[in-house]
């Protein structure tokens, strides 16, 4: 295939960009810390953190180093509840537009790849259980890299994982918080912010992502329009 017309790389956030599960990590978390350590850490403060990898969280949240057996034990008590509570929920979480619009961009030639800071099953199971796995061509969790994103070896994986390491930056970078506008950046490429996600309007637009969303179908629009003015003659 020319260069020119080669498939383009959309690396998409998941939670809070595909699927409405902020609210429900956030409170499995509060509730997972309070269960380990018998103080509640309050919903608002684990929702502010999520985007962030599971280590990270349960320590910030619990008080503790990231390394530290209160981690671990909060890290363990909130994955259970995340498979037994959130996991059953997940088709009911998808946001407005996702699957169809998934189907447009895959029609449209485009690779799609899923780059989250959860752990790669953590990921996978979800993406099965919400009914969208087979839209992506890969998966690439924070326990797939030595450094998950904003840094930019998560995307570098994801385009190796698509074939597409060779075919210059990617498309673009989807998401809601910080780390995924960075990630774009650290890869070069074309960033879409969401609004419907972890940060509000206000705080995505203060990450300066190249385009700011308010809707999965505002998503669709946009990047079929950047891929439709890629491949013109």
């Amino acid at each position: 295939m020319p260069a020119e017309t080669r498939s383009s790389a959309l690396l998409f956030d998941l939670d809070g960009t595909l699927l409405d599960t902020p609210s429900a990590i956030a409170e499995q978390f509060a509730a997972a810390v309070e269960a380990v350590t018998g103080a509640d850490p309050g919903v608002e403060a684990a929702r502010r953190l999520v985007g962030r990898p599971l280590p990270e969280m349960a320590a910030t949240l619990s008080g503790s180093a990231v390394d530290s057996a209160t981690a671990q034990a909060v890290s363990n008590e909130y994955l259970t509840r995340y498979r037994e509570v959130i996991v059953p929920k997940a088709a009911d979480l998808v946001f407005p537009g996702v699957l169809g619009g998934l189907t447009r961009l895959a029609g449209a030639g485009l690779a799609l790849a899923v780059v989250t800071s959860k752990k790669h099953v953590s990921a996978e199971l979800i993406l099965e259980a919400a009914g969208i796995r087979d839209n992506f061509g890969a998966v690439v969790g924070a326990d797939d890299v030595d450094h998950p994103k904003p840094h930019r070896a998560s995307g570098d994986l994801a385009l190796r994982t698509l074939g597409l390491a060779d075919a210059g930056p990617a498309g673009a970078v989807i998401g809601d918080t910080a780390a995924d506008i960075e990630l774009g950046d650290a890869l070069g490429t074309f960033t879409v912010g969401v609004t419907y996600g972890v940060y509000s309007a206000h705080q995505i637009v203060s990450t300066a992502p190249d385009y700011v969303a308010h809707t999965f179908d505002d998503v669709v629009d946009t990047l079929l329009t950047r891929n439709r003015k890629r491949v013109r003659p």
